[in-house]
């Protein structure tokens, strides 16, 4: 007589999954703690309770139920003669499957519980069990996801009613990836609530909040299309975020409502579509290529914006990706359509700009998920893999300091241009170094990125700008180290420039800027970006 024993929490399918169970052994047996075992009573299903077998009953408020040796030695035992033996001694059976899920602490972050209510969704038993059938796969069956139930079943349905060792096998390294993922959230947690401790103690706690171990935990979410090129092959994983109650966002963070498979490309693409949107005030309009905006632009109107921002660059728009920060119209649908693109993104799509867009069935249209747009808390920590060089985790760029704060160190503070300020530092703090934004008016003028000089970034830029410089902003990523970028800005009319400080040459980068009558601001906050 096969025995399984059942403990979970979500119990989605598992009447359907234990009827089944017997139509392949009308005998099998069904131990259940207590909780489960109402669940399987209500539905009909008879069972035992784990006390009938441990002798012992749950207490501390169900934290003791299953840590007993009479479910461990059950689970465990080895199919050999002695092992069998020792049970029978003792007046034990074998337990051959183990269906146990565990309390959902990845799904209760979500709710932003406090510590106290966090810390009873901790499983204790649940990982335990699941680890043990796991070792000994040889002889038992763990399973530990509704979403097993069907294989499982299949697999005894194609062998007899019984289940392969290869197949258990398969059922272990599940396990194990689970309860790795299981204690990987609950550690980040942990680790989070330290490192903020820690950081309130510390004058400048960054450094000594870094714990000294980080576990990466990622679930595989989607097949891409392919990789960087065609001939690579990708696949997307979802993080199994220790701080996901810092955000009400699920995963992925937009909804895919048409078009063709993502690539790699297309979701690198649209996370730094993302960035730039977040810098931005409604309506704004930003056109990404290649990791990097061909137009980025604000206007009275989404329309206005839009315009803008293609007019910035529209042989580089063409193929790009579109995003915008609010509703998408039918006007926009049909203009944003007129030349080939990859991508269009928003928070939404009125009905006549999705009838529009479904005739361009290549086309990919992603709905951002509510709140994608707004800064995340999550953002405050990034990691790099360095692959042989191992990873890399820093503290993410804060926000910039507020434009009034900048520090006025030729001309006169323009209090007139404060929402360009703003837009053109936001702008140019996620730029690949060495960067050059130059804006007016809230459009995007000229973009200088990824040069290996500064002054070829800014010559770069003012080209793309054209006459339009004049009297426009120009932002830097970091500090001028000669006055030849102010001589070039000066030719071309620059109005204003914005820039972190700190080269040894910002005296004579200073004067440059009153001889030439540019107002130059210091945000005192470098932004590189490698």
């Amino acid at each position: 007589m096969p025995t399984a024993l059942i403990s979970v929490s979500d119990k989605t399918g598992l009447i359907d999954f234990l009827k089944e169970l017997r139509k392949h052994d009308k005998d099998y047996k069904f131990v259940a703690t207590t909780s489960t075992a109402e669940h399987l009573k209500e539905n009909k299903i008879d069972c035992i309770t784990v006390e009938s077998i441990t002798k012992f009953p749950e207490i501390l408020g169900g934290r003791v139920k299953t840590l007993h040796p009479n479910i461990f030695a059950g689970i465990l035992a080895r199919a050999t003669d002695e092992d069998r033996a020792t049970l029978k001694e003792i007046g034990l059976e074998e337990i051959d499957m183990v269906v146990v899920n565990l309390y959902p602490f990845e799904k209760k972050l979500q709710e932003g519980l406090p510590e106290p209510k966090m810390i009873e969704q901790i499983d204790v038993g649940g990982p335990s069990m699941i680890r043990a059938a796991a070792k000994n796969f040889d002889r038992v069956a763990v399973v530990c996801d509704p979403e097993q139930y069907k294989a499982v079943l299949e697999t005894m349905a194609a062998n007899s009613g019984k289940l392969t060792k290869d197949f258990r096998r398969e059922l272990s390294s599940q396990a194990f990836q689970r309860t790795m993922r299981y204690d990987t959230a609950i550690s980040g947690y942990m680790l989070e609530r330290v490192a903020a401790a820690k950081s309130a103690e510390s004058s400048n706690g960054d450094i000594k909040a870094m714990p000294e171990n980080v576990s990466v935990s990622l679930a595989q979410h989607q097949k891409l299309r392919y990789g960087e090129n065609p001939h690579q092959s990708a696949v997307w994983y979802a993080p199994n975020r220790h701080h996901a109650a810092s955000s009400d966002i699920s995963f992925p963070p937009f909804e895919q409502l048409q078009g063709k498979e993502m690539s790699s490309n297309n979701i690198v693409d649209t996370f730094a579509l993302v960035k730039f949107l977040r810098e931005m005030d409604d309506p704004a309009c930003c056109i990404i290529k290649h990791n990097n905006p061909c137009g980025i632009a604000r206007g009275k109107t989404l329309h206005e914006a839009f315009t803008k921002a293609h007019q910035t660059n529209p042989v580089s728009a063409f193929g790009g990706i579109f995003g915008f920060t609010s509703e998408v119209t039918e006007e926009i649908a049909k203009d944003v359509t007129k030349d080939f693109i990859e991508i269009v993104a928003a928070p939404s799509f009125s009905k006549g700009a999705m009838d529009v867009l479904l005739k361009k069935k290549n086309v990919r249209v992603l709905k951002f998920k509510p709140g994608v747009l707004q800064h995340q808390e999550s953002d405050k920590w990034h990691a790099r893999d360095l692959q042989d060089f191992g990873w890399i985790i820093e503290r993410s760029d804060e926000p910039a300091p507020p434009v009034d704060n900048f520090e006025c160190v030729a001309g006169t503070y323009p209090s007139d241009l404060k929402d360009d300020i703003k837009f053109a530092w936001g702008v140019v703090k996620h730029l690949t170094s060495n960067a050059i934004f130059i804006a007016k008016d809230g459009v995007s003028l000229g973009f200088g990125i990824g040069q290996t000089s500064r002054i070829a970034s800014v010559k770069i830029a003012l080209e793309e700008a054209g006459e339009k410089a004049r009297g426009a902003i120009l932002a830097s990523d970091a500090f001028f180290p000669a006055t030849d970028n102010i001589e070039e800005a000066a030719k071309a009319g620059i109005k204003v420039i914005v820039q972190p400080g700190g080269s040894i040459k910002d005296p004579d980068v200073i004067e440059a800027c009153k001889e030439k009558g540019i107002t130059m601001l210091l945000t005192g906050q470098r932004c590189f970006k490698h």
